[in-house]
């Protein structure tokens, strides 16, 4: 089954760095999963240079917190806004989806309503025909407290919002990346995560205006590597990865890109 596979830059890379990482990416890659690369938002032209056809893809990082639906709805009401990063901005640049809602994007936002505000401007980047790759997950204090799923449902609500759905997406892709995972070496049990995407997939099914379970994929996200991205990616439930610092080297990427599940 194709799964997706997806590498989060975050704030790292340069014209340099992207150019050795493509010299090695591009001939060494034999993959038949969906790709996706999510390079700081300065470099994606540049990372877009290295695209043929299809494959890889392309997303963004940065979104803009003053998007607004006005009149008819499908109309940005953003004004003048100094570092604004906006739906067809990505889209014109080569970009087919954007990551949406990571931990620690949500860590800067200063605004009681996080997770709602996380919902206002889905509908933008539908019409604009990128695939939003929405993110949730738990701390380690939620966790040991037993609230993981009454967090996640908190943070999937803005996603199942029909104000949030105007243009019916076909599709729904959620990373789920336990914020106590990303970066420390530590993951779930394999049984935990299966259990958790199970969760995630019924409850924006049940809860989504338009979507069903099938149309419902779920990605894994925090300290995922070569030595256990196969073990995850055949874990049930699960349909692709989301990874940050392992997809920084190009042979340990090319790596999990080329598995065969």
């Amino acid at each position: 089954m194709k799964k997706i596979i997806a590498a989060n830059w975050k704030d790292n890379g340069s014209k340099d760095f992207i150019k050795k990482y493509f010299d090695y990416f591009l001939i060494n890659l034999d993959s038949e999963n969906e790709i996706v690369i999510f390079p700081p938002d300065l470099y994606i032209d540049q990372v877009n240079k290295f695209k043929d056809k299809n494959n890889f893809s392309i997303g963004g990082q940065k979104l803009s917190d003053r998007i607004q639906i006005i009149n008819d709805r499908s109309e940005y009401n953003v004004g003048p806004l100094t570092s604004g990063n906006f739906p067809e901005m990505f889209s014109d640049n080569g970009c087919d989806y954007i990551l949406y809602g990571h931990s620690e994007v949500r860590a800067t936002w200063y605004k009681s309503d996080v997770d709602g505000f996380f919902g206002e401007s889905l509908s933008h980047y539908q019409r604009d025909n990128l695939q939003v790759i929405f993110c949730v997950g738990e701390s380690d204090d939620v966790k040991k407290r037993g609230y993981t799923q009454r967090t996640l449902s908190i943070q999937l609500n803005p996603l199942c919002n029909e104000r949030n759905n105007l243009f019916k997406p076909k599709k729904a892709i959620i990373a789920y990346e336990p914020i106590w995972a990303i970066g420390t070496g530590n993951i779930p049990k394999l049984d935990d995560i299966s259990f958790i995407h199970r969760f995630i997939k019924t409850y924006v099914s049940e809860n989504h205006p338009f979507l069903k379970e099938e149309d419902i994929m779920v990605l894994y996200g925090g300290s995922v590597n070569s030595k256990n991205a196969k073990e995850i990616l055949n874990t049930p439930h699960v349909d692709g990865v989301l990874i940050g610092g392992a997809s920084l080297d190009a042979k340990e990427f090319t790596k999990i890109c080329n598995l065969k599940i």
